[in-house]
């Protein structure tokens, strides 16, 4: 059986949604790049309510993506000049290779258009989130030392420039 799949754009008042996916989705997707201590750490200081509705306040868009009733996913950006940043983009892990991140990605890219550079952070160490993006056409342009929570990381840039 195949489910139904939709995105909605989130408001203000939708951000526990992306708190609760969070805290199921990072400790897979993260289980072989970071330890346990620091997700912890990344989840409190990231997804915290304030923190969101601060992103919010400053711009930042957020999307869920659902299949069903059942939240499945979300999404984040935002635009800085003629770049639009993918902020966040999670989907759970018995639903990824479905198309949900794609569509999530697209809808971040329909609700900042025309977007003609897309670019986006990546762990350097997150190899399964490089693989996604160079798939969906994206090509490492770089690297950048990244405070996040307590931790200073080396993430990959991205980019994806649409014509």
């Amino acid at each position: 059986m195949r489910l139904e799949m939709r995105i909605t754009e989130l408001r203000a008042d939708d951000l526990k949604l992306v708190l609760r996916l969070a805290r199921t989705i990072w400790p897979a997707a993260y289980a072989n790049v970071l330890t346990p201590a620091q997700i912890e750490n990344l989840l409190d200081r990231i997804y915290s309510d304030e923190n969101l509705r601060t992103e919010f306040a400053a711009g930042h868009r957020f999307w869920a993506a659902w299949q069903d009733t059942e939240p499945v996913g979300y999404a984040s950006g935002y635009r800085e000049g003629g770049i639009v940043w993918l902020k966040k983009l999670y989907v759970l892990p018995d639903r990824q290779g479905h198309g949900i991140g794609r569509a999530l990605m697209e809808s971040v890219i329909a609700g900042f258009a025309p977007v003609l550079d897309l670019r986006l952070f990546v762990n350097g160490n997150n190899i399964a989130a490089q693989r996604f993006y160079e798939r969906t056409g994206f090509a490492c342009i770089g690297e950048q030392a990244v405070r996040m929570g307590d931790y200073t990381f080396t993430d990959k840039i991205y980019r994806r420039i649409s014509r």
